[in-house]
């Protein structure tokens, strides 16, 4: 049989000896037939069933597996907040290059119109010079 301990104790025994108690969940073989007879032993130390002591062990799985989902939790909460700043970064660099693109099409469109108009002139100079001939 388990016994679950509530608290820490000291039980004394008319004797003069002693004999300490730890809370938590204990095997039966670990208290003296003694101990368990003593009159303060029931006040800390309460049997524990089998059914009790599966929902004690899965209370205590549950707790470590919940401790282990809040930290990978935590970790993905890093990550996804590293991920938005690449994210904010690269839509700035994405904003500034299409910027540079605008200003190298509006100046490849300017030099486009003078060499359009300065090649119309040559052609007219040209032709004037073979009507001339």
């Amino acid at each position: 049989m388990k016994y679950v301990v509530s608290g820490g104790a000291t039980l004394s025994f008319a004797d003069g000896t002693k004999f300490e108690l730890s809370q938590g969940i204990h095997d039966g073989s670990a208290f003296p037939a003694e101990v368990k007879k003593h009159w303060a032993f029931k006040a800390y130390a309460k049997p524990l069933d089998e059914s009790e002591l599966a929902s004690e062990q899965n209370a205590e799985d549950l707790a470590a597996s919940l401790m282990l989902l809040a930290e990978e939790n935590n970790s993905l909460k890093a990550q996804l907040v590293e991920h938005e700043k690449t994210i904010t970064e690269q839509g700035n660099e994405i904003t500034s290059l299409k910027a540079q693109l605008a200003a190298d099409v509006g100046k490849s469109a300017e030099n486009t119109d003078k060499t359009d108009s300065t090649g119309g002139e040559g052609a007219k100079n040209a032709k004037k010079q073979q009507a001339s001939n």
